[in-house]
This record gives structure tokens, C-alpha cells and sequence, in this order.
């Protein structure tokens, strides 16, 4: 019985974990909810401010928005040269530009790695895994320059090949988005 009483208290206390930007590491996998919690985009922080992610080659916005209106164009960011609805494939930016959604910059996650199944099914999708973690924290990062160089993550795909996908796959060398499957990967 304590076992299950601590599996609970762990996953709720993972549901809302925030990350104060100066403790991030190269490798961590991490996150930022967009479109007001509908989805959250992933990518691997690599160090001295910046996340390298995959993006779809179609402005989210858009895609979830009901109205015809095309979205603006941003301004081209000082910090990392990043314009939005430009950059597709995997890319390398500044935290802001990662955790940009609109006007506002969305607290940045960490996404979990060997959660007890009973913490994940209590946790919001795409926030964490059964999946452990298999890599050094050198290899994640060489991992995610290596798709960056040769943009060799392949076509983007809602659900077959996402942001969750190319992080998790950085992370442990297996393609997998929790956010987009019903049923937990246990490995």
C-alpha cells in the first residue's frame, strides 16, 4: 500500500513541474505547453540558451486555428536569427523562440523518463514516459546535432513523427510521442 501512496504523490508532484531556466543541463529533454495547453512542444536543450527541435512544416497556428486568417509573419529574433513560420525541420533556437507561443513565453517542463506506469497515468500526455532513458547526457546532445546537421528526422507528422518523437528519440534511440499514443511504452 505505501508503494502505491508513493507512486501517486510522485506523479502529482511531477504534473505541474516547472524548470528555473538556469538549472537546465545539456540533455534535458524539455517542454512548453502551446495553444493554451492544447499540445506541448519538445526539443533537447543543448546549452548556453538553446533548444534543438523539430517543427512541422506548417504553422501550428493555422492548422488548429478555425478561422481563414493566415498568421503574421514574425520579426526575425536578435538572439538566435529564428523567424517564425520560416524554420522547419530540425532546428536550433533560443529558449525564448522554443517557448514562444504568440505574445507569450510558456514556462519551460521537464519531460520524465522511468515513471512508475501508475505516475504516468496520471500525468498530462507528452509530459513524461515509461520509456528509460538510455543514453549519456554526451550522446543526447550529439544525438540531436547530428538530426540538426544532416535534418535527417524525416518528413514531420502529427503523429508518427512530432517534435515528442525526435526529443524521445534523442533521449533513448526510439521514436515515441506519449501525447499522441493511447496505450504507455514500458521499456
Amino acid at each position: 500500500m505505501n508503494k502505491i501512496k508513493k507512486d501517486i504523490e510522485d506523479g502529482i508532484k511531477l504534473i505541474c513541474k516547472k524548470v528555473n531556466l538556469q538549472d537546465l543541463k545539456p540533455s534535458d529533454h524539455i517542454y512548453a505547453y502551446k495553444q493554451y495547453g492544447f499540445y506541448s512542444h519538445h526539443g533537447i536543450y543543448v546549452g548556453g540558451g538553446y533548444v534543438i527541435h523539430f517543427k512541422s512544416p506548417a504553422n501550428k497556428v493555422a492548422i488548429l486555428s478555425l478561422s481563414r486568417v493566415e498568421p503574421k509573419t514574425a520579426t526575425t529574433c536578435p538572439e538566435c536569427g529564428y523567424r517564425e513560420n520560416t524554420g522547419r525541420g530540425v532546428i536550433k533556437t533560443c529558449l525564448d523562440c522554443f517557448r514562444r507561443d504568440g505574445n507569450t513565453l510558456q514556462s519551460i517542463h521537464y519531460f520524465m523518463y522511468g515513471v512508475p506506469l501508475l505516475s504516468f497515468l496520471l500525468k498530462k500526455r507528452g509530459s513524461c514516459s515509461t520509456i528509460t532513458c538510455t543514453r549519456s547526457p554526451e550522446k543526447v546532445v550529439e544525438a540531436a546535432y547530428e538530426l540538426l546537421r544532416s535534418d535527417g528526422f524525416g518528413q514531420y507528422d502529427l503523429t508518427s513523427n512530432n517534435c515528442e518523437h525526435f526529443a524521445t528519440y534523442c533521449q533513448t534511440g526510439v521514436r515515441a510521442s506519449m501525447q499522441t499514443t493511447l496505450v504507455p511504452l514500458v521499456g
